[in-house]
């Protein structure tokens, strides 16, 4: 690797850490103010939901440099990446299936709490980068 590659890997790594951390920090403050409100099951709902969110995100962000950057030969990136899918489709049913047997988690909150990772995405390059343009 040369000093570029690794400058950016290293701000891409920032950038995943800052994503997880801001987006699970928003989910878990919404979900207290639901438990305050009295949905303790859609709180701990979202907050199971985001969790399983950003831990996929971390294994898709950890796994996508040694696709792309490692120079796998197709098969292996393909084989690496088939791989990735099946094993964060697996992690991402386990909320659902625990949604599903339980009454304590609302099965809707979890969903949306599983969206929250690229929600947070989308709304912080759409809406906040537009309105911090504006600002500048």
């Amino acid at each position: 690797m040369t000093t570029g590659s690794t400058a950016d890997l290293a701000e891409y790594q920032a950038f995943q850490r800052r994503t997880a951390r801001k987006i699970f920090s928003f989910s878990v403050m919404v979900a207290l103010m639901m438990y305050l409100l009295g949905y303790a099951p859609a709180a701990k709902g979202l907050v199971l939901g985001a969790f399983f969110s950003v831990v996929n995100f971390v294994i898709m962000a950890q796994l996508l440099p040694r696709q792309v950057g490692l120079g796998y030969h197709r098969k292996k990136a393909t084989g690496v990446a088939l791989y990735s899918i099946v094993i964060r489709l697996g992690l991402l049913a386990v909320p659902l299936f625990v949604a599903l047997k339980s009454e304590g988690f609302h099965l809707w909150a979890v969903v949306v709490g599983l969206f929250a990772v690229p929600i947070g995405i989308l709304v912080e390059h759409t809406v906040v980068r537009r309105f911090l343009d504006r600002m500048a």
